[in-house]
């Protein structure tokens, strides 16, 4: 008598089924071909000594913002910023305060780092990451982190060939875990909304 696990059918008149019927088949998708796809396998952000180095005006920051996260807007709804969030982040003092209705490096690298996170975390759990990453990292080392680790998961998410991949921190710290883990939330949520817009197309 075979030792296999039998699966037990749904009702008496079903076929007998076996365990491996039941495994998860994984098939070539039209949609890791798609615009989708192509523009989350392919996104790049810039790192923290690319950001602009004139500061700018508020204006100029949302689009900016815009530009940058444009690729990824298959994950979002509506916009990923505007005039009216960034006055109520610097109210909340997750983003400091301009200096002569301008905004430089550290704001806008902290403005970016916000419109990813928020579309998984509430804001009072950002406004935590960010109190304790600013204990260990300063905002260059955090924000070029950032990147290079939702770059690497995002191209890991959306290749056929799906691999682990390492963490990028020379040091894996609480900072390095909590970012990892709010990136990877992020883009398990831009591969769902992506697929599901694609399906609506």
């Amino acid at each position: 008598m075979s030792n296999a696990k039998k699966v037990i059918p749904m009702s008496d008149s079903s076929d007998q089924i076996a365990p491996e019927d039941l495994a998860p088949t994984i098939l070539p998708d039209a949609f890791h071909s798609s615009e989708i796809a192509h523009a989350f396998l392919n996104f790049t952000m810039p790192r923290y000594r690319e950001l602009p180095a004139m500061p700018l005006y508020r204006d100029q920051v949302v689009a900016y913002v815009e530009n940058v996260l444009q690729p990824l807007d298959a994950c979002v709804e509506g916009s990923w910023l505007s005039p009216s969030m960034i006055n109520n982040y610097v109210k909340m003092k997750l983003v400091p305060a301009p200096e002569k209705k301008q905004y430089g490096r550290n704001h806008i690298a902290k403005l970016i780092a916000v419109c990813l996170f928020k579309q998984v975390l509430p804001m009072a759990a950002v406004e935590s990451m960010f109190r304790i990453q600013q204990v260990s990292y300063n905002a260059d080392t955090a924000f070029d982190y950032v990147a290079t680790e939702l770059e690497s998961a995002l191209r890991a998410a959306f290749m056929l060939k799906q691999e682990n991949v390492p963490d990028s921190a020379q040091r894996i710290t609480r900072e390095s875990l909590l970012v990892r883990s709010a990136i990877t939330a992020f883009v398990s949520k831009a591969y769902l909304l992506g697929y599901l817009r694609y399906t609506e197309l």
